[in-house]
């Protein structure tokens, strides 16, 4: 009933009864520093974001590399308008 009547409301809608359902924890963003994400990371799994628009992990992710003494070896590139050529090469290179 909701989305057939009131379409713009049903974002909201979700969020609260996944709220009042399931707790906080599934509907709040949740804030990770490098130092987690980079303890999931490997030579074989890759550091992917996927950003909402606005969103620029860039700095943070330059300061961790030069911190740990990587920044040589880091190669950030924003997929897009003919970027995966580039990615591709990148990821080629790499083996």
């Amino acid at each position: 009933m909701l989305k057939a009547f009131r379409n713009e409301k049903i974002s909201a809608a979700f969020s609260k009864y996944v709220l009042d359902n399931m707790g906080k924890f599934f509907v709040e963003a949740q804030a990770a520093t490098m130092e987690i994400v980079a303890a999931d990371m490997d030579y074989m799994t890759p550091l992917i974001f996927i950003l909402s628009t606005g969103a620029d992990p860039t700095t943070q992710l330059l300061k961790y590399a030069e911190m740990k003494g990587v920044s040589d070896t880091l190669f950030p590139i924003s997929l897009g308008q003919g970027q995966e050529k580039k990615a591709n090469a990148l990821i080629k290179s790499s083996t």
